[in-house]
């Protein structure tokens, strides 16, 4: 099987206000980098895309080229499936496959190597919860 998401389209539903959408179709994406894993993205999990900072919006666009791997790391995220340097992995491979220059993978990667924690953390302490 190919790396890569079996679709073309993904149908989000986007709020009247703030950043948080909500996916309304699901998500498929091969990676090898687990162990050729396929992995489904459900309906209904949250996405804010890529937690980008404003400034950088424009290098980096929320809704880009990239924007399935976001919503797929997301999803790595939110749910503890893979170790975080795993999921990481899976955010670079697919945005490779999806045709995302080198230096735009290698920045997300630095971003997330400084900051990914917090959210990790953040769904980790839900884990504990049983939320």
């Amino acid at each position: 099987m190919k790396v890569g998401f079996k679709e073309d389209t993904v149908l989000l539903s986007v709020p009247a206000s703030g950043d948080i959408r909500t996916l309304q179709s699901e998500l498929t994406y091969f990676s090898k980098v687990v162990c050729e894993e396929l992995i489904l993205v459900p309906c209904g999990i949250k996405t804010d895309l890529g937690s980008i900072p404003l400034f950088l919006q424009n290098i980096f666009p929320k809704d880009g080229k990239a924007m399935f791997a976001y919503i797929l790391h997301d999803y790595l995220y939110q749910t503890g499936m893979f170790k975080r340097l795993e999921s990481d992995a899976v955010l670079e491979e697919a945005m490779a496959s999806l045709g995302v220059a080198w230096w735009r993978r290698k920045a997300v990667k630095f971003g997330l190597r400084i900051g990914g924690f917090v959210a990790w953390n953040e769904h980790r302490k839900n884990d504990k919860k049983g939320v």
